[in-house]
Formats: C-alpha cells, sequence, structure tokens
C-alpha cells in the first residue's frame, strides 16, 4: 500500500511538472521551452541539448507578459519574452482558412523571424489563465 502511494505521488509530480512546461522543435530544427507557465515564466531557445538563449535576463529592460485574442472564426494566444528592443513571442493561433503555432520575433514592431511548430499541437498547453505573467500586447 505504502509503495502504492509512493509511486501514486511520484506519478502526480511528474504529471504537474510537465504541464508546468510546454516545448516545440521549430522548422529551423531549434528547440523552444517554455517552463514555469504558473511560477515565474522562462523562454528557452537553441538546438536540442544546447540552449543559445534564455529569457528573462532579470534586467530591466527584460519582462514576459501573455495576452489571447478572440475574433471571428478562431483567437490566438501567446506568451511574449523581451530583451531590449526585441520580443520573443511564443504563438498559437488559427482563424479562417490559417493555423500558426511557433515563435515570432520581432524587432521593434517588425517580425524578423517566423518559425512554425513541427508539431502543431506542441502548443496547446499556451493557456493565459494558467500562465502567471502580466497581460501586455505585442509590438505590431
Amino acid at each position: 500500500m505504502r509503495k502504492s502511494l509512493i509511486a501514486a505521488s511520484l506519478c502526480l509530480t511528474a504529471s504537474l511538472a510537465q504541464a508546468d512546461t510546454i516545448s516545440c522543435v521549430l522548422e529551423n530544427n531549434r528547440v523552444m521551452t517554455l517552463g514555469n507557465l504558473g511560477s515565474s515564466p522562462v523562454y528557452s531557445y537553441g538546438p536540442a541539448g544546447k540552449i543559445e538563449l534564455t529569457l528573462p535576463t532579470g534586467a530591466a529592460n527584460s519582462r514576459v507578459y501573455k495576452g489571447s485574442e478572440m475574433f471571428s472564426g478562431g483567437g490566438s494566444a501567446y506568451l511574449a519574452f523581451t530583451n531590449g528592443n526585441y520580443t520573443y513571442a511564443a504563438y498559437t493561433g488559427i482563424g479562417r482558412g490559417w493555423e500558426f503555432t511557433g515563435l515570432k520575433v520581432y524587432k521593434g514592431s517588425e517580425i524578423i523571424m517566423e518559425r512554425q511548430c513541427k508539431d502543431t499541437d506542441a502548443l496547446l498547453g499556451l493557456d493565459p489563465d494558467r500562465i502567471n505573467a502580466p497581460e501586455g500586447e505585442l509590438p505590431y
């Protein structure tokens, strides 16, 4: 009985930890990971096993915010991380005739990179109601 309770507790803990982190492999074979979604969200990006960028940096010009939009025929949700003049937005959205799940990188208000997740269901856990971050607008 005791072993069963310990095993169940470990499974539940692993399940909760997984729900707090989502990731996807992008078209360029880089991995985007969003962790600590329920507490202090963290963005990381790079080849599998080698992180090239982690945000927020802790600097004054680095912040995290979320948002969602509902529109006729669909909606979208995003979690964005700023680093100076750059914004990295993990984004999932669907509308009439289009669907996008992936990463958009802005320099100012211009999109300078847009990469789709290879698995379009990868960011289904991007639920703004469960993410601990203030609301904010993307720079478009």
